[in-house]
């Protein structure tokens, strides 16, 4: 949805009316937008869960001109939302079926449509660079590995085989790999990067403690994830090239970029590069960060900025 469209279906009569009876989710969603808007002109729309609770719903936040909104308005949970490639849909994790379901919500209909229609629970999507498949995390075969399906009907596809946990993944700007965090007995996550057909698999990380929420730069060049080998959780960026290397990653070292702690349960790239995006959940509101990318070269180091101060309450500020 351009800017421009949704700007005349959030002026409509029938959003009008759809806006009446919104707690003050909305209104948090309408300054989250206005806030953000002068802060984050690359980044827009963005898609958060948002509301008192557990109950959330998915708000589309147009920055550029500081509207906000609701695609979901459930009574029960919806979250993990990622927005596709083109801007035009939204996938995101909701409980409205009675189980742990993926839907993809058409921006340009506002129309919703099931795309996981079995009983098992799925989580954690995420889209292929052209728009047609969604992989995630699903534990259909008794373990929890990830999945690919594609939003013409095509029937769910195993993509990886494991004993652990797989989980987080995020796909690589070329359509040729998935990375995504790996948990097993011992050791709660390391990076793997599997190929699209699931016939190779190498290792990112080596660590025994927990690395998650790969993401992948807009030129496939670095992997940001979050990592608690310092003590506490906080943001890294690799080179990916090593995964192309004979002796493979496990001698390159990662580059620290925060060192206050950073535990994001979204982390995100701008379109060109430069910076990095996460947004954390502090007393049940989401917060979000930014930072330069290549911060750990710069003189004065690594400083996340925060784009928001939600707290306690429906009003906040920017800092």
């Amino acid at each position: 949805m351009t800017a421009k469209r949704l700007l005349k279906w959030l002026l409509s009569p029938v959003c009008r009316r759809a806006a009446v009876g919104l707690t003050a989710a909305f209104v948090t969603a309408v300054l989250l937008a206005l806030l953000i808007g002068r802060v984050l002109p690359a980044a827009l729309p963005v898609v958060l869960p948002l509301g008192p609770g557990m109950n959330l719903d998915i708000y589309l936040l147009d920055i550029e001109r500081g509207l906000a909104a609701n695609l979901t308005k459930n009574k029960l949970w919806d979250g993990e939302p990622v927005l596709s490639p083109d801007g035009r849909r939204v996938v995101f994790l909701s409980l409205q079926a009675g189980t742990s379901a993926l839907f993809v919500a058409d921006l340009d209909t506002l129309r919703l449509r099931r795309l996981t229609t079995d009983s098992f629970i799925n989580e954690q999507p995420a889209w292929s660079p052209d728009g047609t498949q969604i992989v995630y995390a699903s534990e259909r075969g008794g373990e929890r590995d990830l999945y690919v399906i594609g939003l013409d009907g095509t029937p769910p596809r195993q993509l990886t085989f494991t004993d652990g946990r797989d989980y987080a993944p995020a796909w690589s700007p070329d359509g040729t790999r998935i990375a995504y965090s790996l948990a097993g007995v011992g050791d709660p996550g390391e990076i793997f990067v599997v190929s699209v057909d699931g016939q190779t698999t190498r290792r990112l990380t080596y660590h025994r403690g927990l690395d998650v929420r790969p993401a992948w730069s807009p030129d496939g060049r670095w992997l940001a994830f979050a990592s608690d080998r310092d003590g506490s959780l906080n943001l890294y960026r690799i080179a990916a090239a090593c995964l192309d290397m004979p002796a493979g990653c496990e001698i390159t070292n990662p580059r620290q970029l925060t060192r206050a702690g950073a535990n994001p349960a979204a982390l995100w790239w701008s379109p060109d590069g430069q910076q990095l995006f996460y947004w954390e959940r502090a007393i049940g509101t989401p917060e979000i960060y930014a930072l330069e990318a290549d911060c750990d070269l710069q003189p004065g180091g690594c400083r996340p900025r925060q784009l928001t101060n939600l707290g306690r309450s429906a009003l906040f500020r920017g800092r």
